[in-house]
């Protein structure tokens, strides 16, 4: 795992870094658990709601998978892929703070099944997820904090 400005950054996981989205991907067989990355949680500050779309939601790369709210900001997390989302994390929809504490374990947002696989190569990996990260934490002076529940 590599640590930036206190960020991590784990190394079994690709990155989507879109303007101010930064989710991760993490692929396990047919299916891909996205999340948000640890900086995404730190802009965000303590998150206090979260609305997931239901299993069997299509969405195409850059579409809503979710929507997070905190005492400072409310936006839309966008799907790293296109696909379908076959589980929502209703654990984290009781406890939208597992975003915070736990954003690369407990904290996962969804579940899918990837429409357009080829897509997964366009995602950051490494080196080259590192830099880009590296970039934004400087230009936003971004460090990272975990909220406490």
């Amino acid at each position: 795992m590599a640590i930036l400005n206190g960020c991590e950054f784990p190394d079994d996981r690709s990155y989507y870094i879109e303007r101010t989205q930064m989710t991760w991907v993490r692929v396990e067989g047919d299916r891909v658990t996205v999340g948000l990355t640890d900086p995404a949680q730190t802009r965000a500050g303590k998150i206090l709601h979260v609305r997931l779309k239901a299993p069997g939601t299509a969405r195409e790369r850059g579409k809503p998978v979710a929507t997070v709210e905190s005492g400072k900001w409310a936006g839309p997390v966008m799907a790293p892929i296109s696909g379908t989302v076959v589980e929502a994390n209703s654990e984290v929809e009781a406890d939208p703070s597992l975003l915070n504490t736990d954003p690369y374990g407990r904290g996962w947002i969804v579940r899918m099944t990837p429409s357009a696989p080829a897509e997964l190569a366009t995602l950051l990996t490494g080196d080259a997820a590192l830099s880009r990260f590296q970039e934004i934490l400087a230009k936003d002076n971004i460090r990272c904090v975990r909220c406490q529940a």
